[in-house]
């Protein structure tokens, strides 16, 4: 027969061990979740920022919303050399297929490619399926 003092000092044992592991458990997974918002957080902001590089290719009189943060953009290839800064940055970061969008964007600056960059970058952030190509070509109708 065992003494009731060791059974009751063995209980706090490993009530003890039992609470650090998990609070040891609980930090690590905290931990993981702050560093993972950080990662969207960045994703978010360089995402953002290639779209109004990208739209401000097409739209030349979008530059002067630009102008604000880089003063010295002038035309359509300072834009692009604004979109590769933030392409090297995005590759520490971003997914493969975000990374492949934007540089065949940089390549061949079209409008399909922007939408396939908008589209990859939708997934990366969201996971998110559920659009395609001809779902996200606006057609803006002048008034006459």
């Amino acid at each position: 027969m065992t003494d009731p003092i060791q059974t009751i000092l063995s209980a706090l044992t490993l009530l003890g061990l039992g609470g650090i592991l998990g609070g040891y458990v609980s930090y690590l997974l905290d931990k993981k979740k702050e560093r993972e918002f950080k990662v969207l957080e960045q994703k978010e902001k360089r995402y953002k920022s290639c779209l109004l590089y990208m739209d401000a290719y097409f739209e030349p009189k979008n530059i002067k919303y630009l102008s604000s943060r880089q003063p010295d953009i002038d035309n359509a290839q300072d834009v692009i050399e604004y979109l590769k800064m933030e392409f090297y940055e995005m590759m520490l970061y971003a997914s493969k297929d975000v990374i492949l969008s934007v540089k065949s964007f940089i390549e061949n600056p079209v409008r399909e490619n922007f939408l396939k960059t908008i589209l990859s970058m939708r997934q990366d952030l969201s996971n998110k399926n559920d659009l395609d190509l001809g779902n996200m070509i606006l057609e803006v109708k002048s008034k006459s």
